[in-house]
């Protein structure tokens, strides 16, 4: 979706919990934003492909090019570029 078609909304937990809205910023900053401004499929950096690998023990995969296959080279898609609009469904939208 584009930006602007998308909006999140958050809260942060109460201090009493413990939580620390800075070291868990800049936690999120170090592991995900900045690894991903470089690679934005975690395909080829070190640390996304092992975070890749971490989250599937056992190489599992959904059957989503199968039951839409519209939607394969979506899927697949691992850059490093961004992927065209003629290559998405709905990149004539």
């Amino acid at each position: 979706w584009a930006r602007n078609r998308v909006q999140f909304v958050g809260g942060d937990p109460p201090a009493s919990t413990g939580f620390n809205l800075e070291i868990s910023s800049e936690g999120e900053r170090k592991n995900s934003l900045v690894p991903f401004q470089t690679d934005p499929y975690g395909c080829h950096t070190d640390i996304l492909q092992q975070k890749r690998k971490e989250r599937n023990p056992y190489q599992r995969t959904a059957p989503y090019p199968l039951t839409c296959p519209e939607m394969k080279e979506v899927l697949k898609w691992c850059g490093p570029a961004l992927i065209s609009k003629s290559q998405v469904p709905w990149g004539a939208m």
